[in-house]
């Protein structure tokens, strides 16, 4: 059954996930690949709530982890799924804000046709197949939803799962910037804060505490920025060489497309990373009406209408002119 919050409310499908999550023997949690900080919030959130029912929980991870979120709670937890502890099967697994089963890499292959799959996500493209589907196009965040889920079942939030939830939160609205800012985001915020999340330690580390390297390849992505369309879109490539030369990890590129939309004017920008085998990952940021979660699905990509992703089976120079081309018909549409 999926519940969108757009047909119905939230509460028949909080309570069978509940139900599920209180029943189930061995649940698992995950995410995407690539995770965000959304991502990486919620699952420890989550994570802690499994525990504190005396669940065997067990966090996965395909990715490595920013460094930017190494300071959360229990982050050590979230493992690679290659472990002794993954020998037995799960019962439940917990997917967030994943859309389909191969956005989570590695970890699909211990979700079994037996598995009850719980789908929580407030992205508009979801597909995921599961037995219970929470989807809130509404939501900022995961972690929005998530603190919705134990509110309703009377959970008490620590001062571990308040700091995970506003990172969610905090990182998904763009340091509440984005459109999704609504006013029960902020309420919420304030609430973790009461809970004892620190505003200013969380948003220092996340955003004003960088390694020397990832100074350096910000740099270094900023001067090759190129602009098109009278400056209304901004390219930014981001190439192996730079990643080489910076000593950088691909870690440390999570929210450099954000840099896109700095300059005055700009209404559309993209980040292109150039992979190692011959394809290009973009990232896509705008405003002003320009959809780029429409741009990003004729790719298999997806996201929300001003923050989207793709990849594009193109070298770097091939795909940047592609991007360029469908962001200009975008713009002119």
């Amino acid at each position: 059954m999926t519940t969108r919050m757009t047909d119905s409310p939230a509460t028949a499908c909080i309570a069978r996930i509940r139900e599920a999550l209180e029943k189930c023997r061995r649940p698992m949690v995950v995410s995407h690949i690539d995770p965000d900080g959304d991502a990486i919030g919620t699952q420890l959130a989550v994570g802690a709530y499994l525990a504190n029912l005396g669940k065997p929980c067990v966090m996965l991870r395909d990715s490595e982890i920013p460094s930017k979120y190494q300071f959360l709670p229990g982050v050590e937890k979230i493992v690679r799924p290659n472990g002794p502890d993954q020998n037995s099967p799960f019962d439940v697994a917990v997917v967030l804000e994943c859309p389909q089963l191969q956005r989570l890499g590695t970890a699909s292959r211990f979700i079994s046709p037996q598995t009850l799959v719980v789908n929580i996500d407030h992205h508009p493209d979801n597909e995921l197949d599961a037995a219970i589907s929470w989807l809130d196009v509404r939501a900022s965040s995961v972690g929005e939803m998530v603190y919705e889920y134990f509110a309703q079942v009377g959970v008490k939030v620590d001062s571990a799962m308040a700091t995970q939830l506003y990172t969610a939160i905090l990182t998904d609205t763009g340091r509440f910037r984005f459109g999704s800012t609504s006013p029960r985001a902020l309420a919420i915020a304030g609430e973790l804060v009461q809970a004892g999340a620190d505003p200013r330690t969380i948003c220092d580390r996340i955003y004003f505490d960088m390694d020397p390297a990832v100074v350096k390849l910000t740099g270094r992505v900023l001067s090759a920025m190129e602009y098109f369309q009278n400056g209304r879109i901004c390219i930014m490539p981001l190439t192996q060489q730079m990643l080489a030369d910076t000593g950088a990890s691909v870690t440390n590129t999570e929210g450099l497309v954000d840099y896109s939309l700095f300059t005055r004017g700009v209404e559309a920008g993209a980040l292109c990373r150039e992979l190692d085998n011959g394809f290009t990952k973009v990232s896509l940021r705008s405003r002003n009406g320009i959809n780029v979660a429409v741009l990003a699905a004729r790719y298999g990509g997806g996201g929300h209408p001003n923050a989207a992703g793709c990849l594009v089976k193109r070298p770097l120079e091939q795909a940047k002119q592609e991007i360029v081309e469908l962001l200009q018909e975008a713009h002119e549409a």
